[in-house]
């Protein structure tokens, strides 16, 4: 109390010398506290010996500097960075990356014990499948939705998706004659967002229908990509932003909580409508992902009740996946058909075997059998990679045994491998920086498979993959098939 009776007398007769040595006190006492805990994240941290650069042993600097500022360019260097200082790297004072392939079965296997790092999963849709933390929420919630991405389920929307992709190419047609640039990757974004929003909310975002491919939507739609690692690094500005009204939030606010917002507002039309129809469960053929969620508080005993919240954030997380991923996808593999004719013209010939229905179509089911098409499809999928991150893990307890080295991760640790250090490996994948669709054919091809990660793998691999590998045979085929 003394100590604050003398600063505010000081205060008062001289101000401007007073604030400044306060603030230089203040800056002080931070650079003391952080060359003390540096000292302690060099020598004594459980982390310590592991080698990496002095600033990522030292502080987060290097880590949001490569992520949120350069968008992601973390993973870039990672390659560059294992060269230098080995298998395991330490890239950030509680994280290790890890090249040795062998391990990513051990930490992302089924019924793992390695948790989900709650630093990187802080997106802002926190009841939702893919960030769940929870690992008995998360089995729940995928039980729950499982029916919905079945390859039966999948199945009955081909003509869905037979439609939706017409109407892209009627566009696309209309816009090539003109002699205009084609926006391929945006007319993906509506064909992709069109079927996901029908799949999750009952009706479709109509964003086909819409002037310019819908150039505003697809462009908060594709921020969030963009914005990720922002959000990851800087969830205070997220917060601060939630906090104010939402007239004014709508002028500053990022692609993604626009959409969080969307969802919400979608949420809290389906709970009214479920309510008003007596909450009557519909066939699987019929119900949207909404009205699964919805149906399950009534028909999954020892559940917890499916709330507004979770709604909203399954939407968002599902729109976004949904679209962005298949779309960015797509797009590759236009780009790279377009770029080798010989393999692109090897595809047509496998789909002119196939019989056509009644309607004069590829079924998806004998598209799903063809063995070239599907090295298209796991091939650029391989070489694009649709997961930008490390899938970050929490070690537990009893920690993690490195063969290479002949040590342990220490419990507690953050640790992470990722798609790229598996797919761009040359001791798997041969030329790895080459595409090539033929490393998937034949014997070889099916010993791949164990290495195929565009999915990630055990109970945390993603639960579209069925819906995401039958709509891009379906596109594939479409676009090479239209003149």
């Amino acid at each position: 109390m003394v100590a604050i009776d003398i600063l505010q007398k000081q205060l008062l007769q001289n101000p401007q010398q007073t604030t400044l040595r306060v603030l230089v006190a203040l800056g002080a006492v931070y650079t003391a506290a952080f060359l003390v805990k540096a000292i302690y994240r060099i020598t004594f941290h459980p982390l310590a010996k592991f080698p990496g650069p002095f600033l990522c042993r030292i502080s987060y600097i290097y880590q949001i500097y490569s992520e949120a500022y350069l968008n992601g360019r973390m993973l870039e260097r990672l390659p560059d960075l294992h060269k230098k200082y080995g298998p395991i790297v330490r890239i950030n004072p509680n994280e290790v990356h890890l090249e040795d392939p062998d391990l990513y079965h051990v930490i992302y296997r089924q019924n793992t014990l390695f948790r989900k790092d709650p630093y990187a999963y802080t997106l802002g849709a926190p009841n939702s499948l893919s960030m769940s933390l929870d690992p008995a929420k998360h089995k729940r919630r995928k039980e729950l939705l499982n029916p919905c991405f079945s390859k039966r389920r999948v199945h009955q929307l081909q003509h869905t998706m037979y439609e939706e992709m017409a109407k892209v190419f009627s566009k696309l047609s209309a816009v090539a004659d003109k002699g205009e640039p084609v926006p391929i990757q945006d007319a993906y974004y509506c064909y992709t967002g069109d079927i996901i929003s029908r799949y999750l909310f009952g009706k479709s975002l109509a964003l086909i229908e819409q002037p310019n491919f819908a150039r505003e939507s697809v462009d908060q739609l594709r921020s969030f990509t963009s914005g990720i690692w922002i959000s990851i690094h800087s969830s205070l500005i997220r917060y601060i932003v939630q906090a104010m009204p939402r007239s004014v939030a709508l002028i500053v606010a990022s692609g993604w909580m626009k959409i969080a917002w969307f969802c919400e507002a979608l949420s809290g039309e389906a709970i009214e409508e479920h309510a008003a129809s007596g909450s009557k469960v519909k066939q699987l053929e019929e119900e949207s992902i909404f009205n699964r969620m919805l149906n399950g508080n009534s028909t999954r005993e020892n559940h917890q009740a499916v709330g507004f919240q979770d709604l909203a954030d399954e939407g968002a997380s599902l729109l976004v996946a949904g679209t962005e991923t298949t779309a960015t996808t797509m797009a590759y593999a236009t780009y790279y058909l377009l770029m080798y004719p010989e393999k692109r013209q090897k595809m047509l010939d496998e789909l002119a075997t196939v019989e056509r229905d009644s309607d004069g179509r590829l079924p998806l089911q004998k598209l799903d059998t063809l063995p070239y098409l599907n090295g298209v499809i796991k091939e650029t999928l391989r070489y694009t990679n649709g997961v930008p991150g490390r899938l970050t893990r929490v070690v537990p307890p009893g920690g993690l045994f490195i063969p290479r080295i002949n040590d342990y991760i220490p419990e507690g640790s953050v640790v992470g491998i990722s798609h790229n250090a598996i797919h761009f490996n040359p001791e798997i994948f041969e030329n790895p920086h080459e595409f090539s669709l033929e490393r998937w054919l034949g014997p070889k091809g099916k010993e791949l498979e164990h290495w195929f990660l565009a999915f990630s793998k055990g109970s945390r691999d993603c639960i579209g993959k069925t819906r995401f590998d039958l709509q891009l045979l379906q596109a594939i085929k479409s676009q090479n098939l239209s003149k």
